[in-house]
């Protein structure tokens, strides 16, 4: 029986592949009925008939002095896997050369897009992309700002009022646009799956040190976001907002390895996301599935957002091995090892009595063994004595 179940979910995983980026794993599911099956397939195949408007790959300026350095950072993964899953996209960005290519993209799997070249940091080229969009496809369904610059590293006071003006003009203004543009063609459409997703960010969930600016302005997408959802709901138009963390795009093309490695690091989940992470969610809020999902501002930052990360550890990290005990260990659940016991005796003589080493067991002996002043090679042969229990 579930054998059968298997093989029909790979035909039609096979012969819908190109709708099903997010239904696919749900199809997986024990608990899913050949109903949900069916639900499934019909939500994204009904994507095929929407009209999404994209726009905005986002650059980064970071100020060193008095000087700016602009580098673009394309975040185009939303847009291509919106339309290789039967979306009906039009890109639009400043740059010609990479919105064409992204449209090209899209058609020459199959898919159907089109690029206009749009400044989105000006309303008025917002409502003329909107515009088009609609003479070009008769109707529009739902939209993606995606446009922004980041703007950091440097406390207020350093920032111009010229850099106040330049960042709100794209990052909120923009934004404001295209969902006051959107919002009013979408009504005019009667759309059936009405949305608006705005890509945000988790500094607009936190606020971050340098980024006074960049911070007000994503903060500001997700406050008009929630207020938005409000303002729609009853008339079935989502709206909500994606906050990515640290994410592996162009912005991170010369950045020195130590600099990607603090990144990865500062992270809970100690890597970078992927553009096509947002992009997954960007497609599951896009579809029929995630109707009743609204004035959500939801973080695709590996738990950055989550709270502050602080001194823990595992008192038995040994389940990730098997179970064996090894110098990773803690240093409770090795005295509670007659083996391991004796072998921490032999090192350091009398710690088992020690009162005051207990406050030590929830670390490691690799971490506190040069505070307990045993010599480099006495801690090494202690530490490979563990490891060989």
């Amino acid at each position: 029986m579930l054998n059968q179940r298997f093989e029909r979910d790979s035909l039609l995983k096979h012969r819908t592949r190109r709708k099903l980026l997010i239904a696919a794993p749900a199809a997986q599911c024990y608990y899913s009925t050949m109903e949900m099956d069916k639900q499934l397939t019909v939500e994204y195949l009904r994507m095929k008939h929407q009209v999404e408007a994209f726009y905005g790959f986002q650059q980064c300026e970071r100020k060193s002095g008095h000087r700016h350095r602009r580098k673009p950072w394309h975040r185009p993964g939303h847009c291509r896997v919106l339309g290789e899953n039967g979306m009906k996209v039009v890109c639009a960005a400043r740059s010609a050369e990479q919105g064409r290519a992204v449209a090209d993209g899209i058609c020459a799997k199959g898919g159907d897009a089109i690029f206009i070249q749009t400044d989105c940091s000006k309303a008025s080229a917002i409502k003329e992309l909107v515009d088009k969009t609609v003479t070009h496809y008769g109707k529009l369904d739902g939209v993606v700002s995606n446009a922004g610059i980041g703007m950091g590293g440097t406390p207020l006071h350093e920032y111009e009022v010229e850099d106040y003006e330049k960042i709100f003009s794209l990052n909120s203004e923009g934004v404001f646009a295209g969902m006051k543009y959107g919002a009013k063609a979408i009504l005019k459409s009667h759309s059936e799956g009405g949305f608006l997703i705005n890509v945000a960010s988790v500094a607009g969930l936190v606020p971050q040190r340098g980024q006074a600016l960049y911070s007000a302005t994503k903060f500001g997408v997700v406050g008009m976001t929630r207020a938005a959802a409000l303002d729609y709901a009853e008339y079935g138009i989502t709206v909500n907002a994606i906050c990515p963390g640290y994410t592996r795009t162009s912005i991170f093309g010369d950045a020195p390895a130590a600099a990607m490695d603090f990144f990865a690091s500062d992270c809970p989940a100690k890597r970078m996301g992927d553009p096509e992470e947002c992009a997954a969610l960007a497609l599951f809020l896009a579809s029929g599935l995630a109707r009743y999902i609204t004035g959500a501002a939801i973080p695709v930052d590996g738990a950055l957002s989550a709270g502050h990360q602080s001194v823990s550890s595992w008192k038995h990290p040994e389940i990730l091995t098997g179970g064996k005990l090894n110098s990773q260990s803690t240093i409770a659940a090795l005295m509670e090892n007659e083996a391991a016991k004796a072998i921490v005796e032999q090192y350091l003589p009398g710690f088992a009595d020690n009162q005051q080493a207990k406050a030590a067991y929830g670390m490691t002996f690799g971490k506190i063994g040069p505070m307990l002043g045993l010599p480099e090679t006495a801690l090494k042969a202690l530490l490979d004595a563990l490891d060989n229990l």
